[in-house]
């Protein structure tokens, strides 16, 4: 067999479902049968059969093997077209394991979702979406495209959004985007080569999503204890940063809930500069801080013209009106521009009417009215942590946002919990997700679930936890 051994099997396995000579729910031999009779190690049959799980192709149930999947979708792969050719060639890989269970989990009516970092319906403005469409008369609703920047009346609100947080720039300096995840898709398209090196903290919600993993570039993790405890010193010496990103979540960071101090901030940003390298802020959650005092953005900061600033309503407002913005210079926002108007030729003209309307008239009332019913699920699922979970593991009060990163302190496997959680209809969002070493946490989220779920959801996965530890 070729070095790329895994991909045999893997076509091997597809052809013989293809070929009806393995059929939906038929069980596969053991993993030393399988490597036996490929003549290969057993690693690489893991490899080979995770990827197939992956895929929808095969399923595992516990305890008793491996199964060839009887879901409906396993048809994809019964037709002329080889199309395992294309995604195994493809440049954008498939998501880990963790993943795509929960992509497809999500829109599961019966499942619980403990980790899902988005507004539930009931939080998002709906009824003020129609209010902002039915009331336009001296504001009609044109649905032409808008220019490469953005429709320029959107801009300007983000503009006076951006003074109050302490930025000044203009709409030139504004680049809308269809939520922040384009905004880092464009900056990945437009700003790296292959001979840059991605910076990140870890763990990172940028694992998560794999926007900058397709590219050759490396990605160089720098743990938030390191940055913290090295804030004179972050950058070594004897490397080479030319062309090089730093990425980071400063206020209220996904998945940790860590927050820089205005001192550490300016240090980070006067570090990047002295070694030229741009930074990345990604600051869709610093809206949702829950105490009076207000953080303000490395952007606001004095010698921070090199920080390409990314905003974004999805989680203070609606994840479906797919409203986010860069502010950075000029001349990177013109191209970052023109490469926008060449992937979609721009963002949705309906949501950047409903987006402007909603900066101009809503937003700050909408936010304050949200940060209270947000607290007050937060309450809810910490006293049912403590009561449930306290006894396995231990985690730090969120001061805002959605999340709690939750510590075991059991020796236990996380990917077990998962598996055995959704067969009692519960979704958990394991740590590996964002560091592939956090196999000993779990990111919850309070945003989503409803209150009267909480409880009842952290007592089954406490009896889960302690049934298989």
């Amino acid at each position: 067999m070729s070095k790329f051994q895994y991909k045999n099997i893997i076509d091997d396995i597809i052809n013989k479902i293809n070929d009806g000579v393995l059929k939906p729910g038929d069980k596969l031999p053991s993993q030393r049968e399988i490597s036996q009779y490929y003549n290969v190690n057993r690693s690489t049959v893991v490899q080979a059969l995770d990827i197939l799980k992956s895929y929808g192709v095969l399923d595992t149930i516990e305890k008793k093997g491996v199964y060839v999947s009887q879901y409906k979708w396993n048809t994809y792969i019964t037709s002329n077209i080889r199309w395992q050719d294309y995604i195994g060639n493809s440049v954008s890989k498939n998501n880990q394991y963790y993943i795509q269970r929960i992509n497809d989990l999500e829109f599961d009516d019966d499942i619980v979702r403990l980790g899902t970092g988005e507004l539930a319906p009931d939080l998002i403005p709906n009824h003020l979406f129609k209010e902002i469409l039915g009331n336009d008369i001296d504001e009609p609703l044109h649905t032409n495209y808008e220019e490469p920047k953005g429709k320029s009346d959107l801009r300007a609100e983000i503009v006076k959004y951006m003074k109050k947080r302490g930025v000044n720039c203009d709409i030139n300096n504004v680049c809308v985007t269809s939520g922040a995840l384009q905004g880092l898709k464009l900056i990945a398209d437009g700003l790296l080569v292959p001979q840059s090196k991605i910076i990140i903290e870890t763990p990172s919600y940028i694992n998560s999503v794999r926007t900058w993993h397709n590219i050759r570039a490396p990605i160089v993790p720098l743990t938030i204890n390191y940055i913290k405890q090295n804030i004179n010193n972050i950058f070594k010496v004897s490397s080479d940063y030319k062309n090089s990103i730093f990425y980071c979540i400063p206020t209220l960071h996904n998945p940790t809930q860590n927050t820089y101090t205005k001192n550490e901030k300016q240090k980070i940003i006067d570090q990047c500069q002295k070694n030229g390298i741009p930074i990345v802020e990604d600051d869709i959650y610093a809206d949702l801080w829950f105490g009076p005092e207000r953080h303000v953005p490395m952007k606001s900061l004095k010698n921070s013209d090199n920080v390409l600033y990314l905003g974004s309503l999805s989680k203070t407002v609606s994840p479906g009106l797919r409203i986010g913005w860069i502010v950075a210079d000029k001349n990177v926002i013109r191209h970052l521009s023109d490469l926008k108007m060449q992937n979609d030729y721009g963002s949705s003209s309906i949501s950047q009417h409903i987006a402007k309307k909603w900066l101009s008239d809503y937003h700050e009332q909408h936010v304050k009215e949200l940060k209270v019913k947000l607290e007050k699920k937060k309450d809810i699922f910490l006293e049912a942590l403590k009561k449930y979970l306290s006894k396995y593991g231990e985690w730090n009060e969120p001061q805002g946002s959605f999340y709690i990163w939750f510590k075991l302190n059991i020796s236990i496997n996380v990917k077990t919990i998962f598996n055995e959680a959704i067969k009692e209809n519960i979704l958990i969002q394991p740590g590996e997700i964002y560091d592939s070493n956090a196999t000993n946490y779990i990111r919850f989220s309070y945003s989503y679930i409803n209150e009267n779920e909480i409880d009842r959801s952290l007592k089954k996965l406490s009896n889960i936890i302690e049934r298989i530890g």
